[in-house]
C-alpha cells in the first residue's frame, strides 16, 4: 500500500476458469530475510494466460499467504518456515509482483486477482485453505472470503488495508497515466526510486529498523519501471474494489483474526483493523504495542499464533 498511491475508478473483468499448471521445481535456500535456512519448491501456475509464481512446502491443513503492495513471497519467510513443519504452506507472488506476470488484457482488480488465486488453488487441489493477507493482500483475502464463502476455512489479516484510502501523491500516481505515465515511469523511477524505497521502508518498519539484507534485496527489484507500474496499477484499482466489497464483509462467517500495530505509519489501525473488527464482532483483534506495518517481519510469532488459533476454530466448526 505504500510506494504507489494513485486512485481512479476502474471496472472488473471476469477471468475464465481454464488453468494450466506448469511446474518448474527448483529447490532454493531462503535467504531474503533473517530466518533459519530451509528448502521449498518454487513453481508456476498459468491461469487464464497469466503465469503466477508461488512457493510451497510441508503437509497438512493448507495456509495461503498473500503479500501487500509492493511485495513478494519473500515477505512471508519468517512465518512460512516455522509453519511448514505442520502445515502445507503456499505463498504467491501477486500478479505483476516478484516473478508473476500481470494479466495482459483487462484490469487486475482485487476481485480479478482473487479469482486468479482461486482458480490456481483449484487446479492445485488445495481445498478450504486458511488465507493470510498482509496490507493490500488483506483486502484480497477478504474479497476472496466474500466471493467464495464455502471455500475458505478461515482468514488472518495482518496490518490490513480494508477500506477506502485517499493517501498518496501526484508523483506516485504518475506511472498509471497513459503515455505520459509510461514515459515518466521509465525516466524517473530509476532516478528517484532508491531514495523513495529507503524512506518508505523506514516508515513501514518503524519503530523497528529495516533489515539490511531485505533493503538490499528489494532496492533493485522495486525500482524497475515495470514493477513500479504494477504497484501503481494495484493502488489504482484498490479504492473501487474495497468500496464495492467492504459493505459485504459482514457476510464472512469463518473464523477471522486481525493483527495490527498501534504505531503503523502506513495504514491506520483504527480506520482499518478497528473498523473491520466492528463489522465482524466475532473476529479477534490483536493490537501489538509499539509495532508498525511490517508485522510479518517484526512479530512473526504473533502471526503464527493467530493462524493456529483460526486453525483450531475452523476444525471445531467442522
Amino acid at each position: 500500500m505504500w510506494l504507489c498511491a494513485g486512485f481512479q475508478s476502474q471496472s472488473a473483468r471476469s477471468v475464465s476458469n481454464g488453468v494450466n499448471v506448469s511446474i518448474e521445481r527448483r529447490i532454493q535456500t531462503l535467504a531474503a530475510s533473517p530466518q533459519p535456512s530451509t528448502s521449498y519448491a518454487s513453481r508456476t501456475a498459468t491461469v487464464s494466460g497469466t503465469r503466477l509464481h508461488y512457493i510451497i512446502q510441508g503437509t497438512g491443513r493448507p495456509v495461503v499467504f498473500i503479500h501487500g503492495n509492493p511485495g513478494s513471497t519473500q515477505d512471508w519467510m519468517s512465518v512460512f518456515t516455522p509453519l511448514a513443519s505442520r502445515h502445507k504452506v503456499i505463498a504467491f507472488d501477486r500478479p505483476g509482483h516478484g516473478r508473476s506476470q500481470r494479466p495482459k488484457h483487462g484490469e487486475a482488480t482485487v476481485e480479478v486477482q482473487a479469482q486468479l488465486l482461486h482458480d490456481a488453488l483449484a487446479q492445485l487441489r488445495v481445498e478450504r485453505p486458511i488465507l493470510v493477507g498482509h496490507s493490500w493482500g488483506a483486502a484480497l483475502a477478504l474479497v476472496y472470503a466474500v466471493t467464495y464463502p464455502n471455500e475458505v476455512a478461515g482468514v488472518v489479516v495482518v496490518a490490513p488495508a480494508a477500506f477506502e484510502s485517499h493517501d498518496g501523491s501526484f508523483l506516485t500516481g504518475l506511472p498509471t497515466v497513459p503515455v505520459i505515465g509510461d514515459a515518466a515511469n521509465y525516466v524517473l523511477t530509476p532516478l528517484i526510486g532508491p531514495s523513495v524505497v529507503r524512506g518508505e521502508l523506514k516508515k513501514a518498519f518503524s519503530p523497528d529498523p529495516v533489515p539490511k539484507n531485505y533493503l538490499q534485496s528489494v532496492l533493485s527489484e522495486w525500482t524497475k519501471p515495470s514493477k513500479a507500474r504494477a504497484y501503481a496499477l494495484d493502488e489504482d484499482v484498490y479504492n473501487p474494489s474495497v468500496k464495492k466489497f467492504s459493505p459485504r464483509y459482514a457476510e464472512i462467517v469463518v473464523p477471522v483474526s486481525i493483527v495490527t500495530g498501534d504505531s503503523d505509519l502506513i495504514v491506520s489501525e483504527k480506520e482499518n483493523a478497528g473498523r473491520l473488527h466492528e463489522i465482524l464482532p466475532k473476529s479477534r483483534l490483536v493490537v501489538l504495542p509499539k509495532t508498525g506495518h511490517q508485522i510479518p517481519f517484526t512479530h512473526p510469532q504473533s502471526v503464527i499464533d493467530e493462524i493456529e488459533r483460526v486453525q483450531r476454530l475452523s476444525r471445531a466448526r467442522g
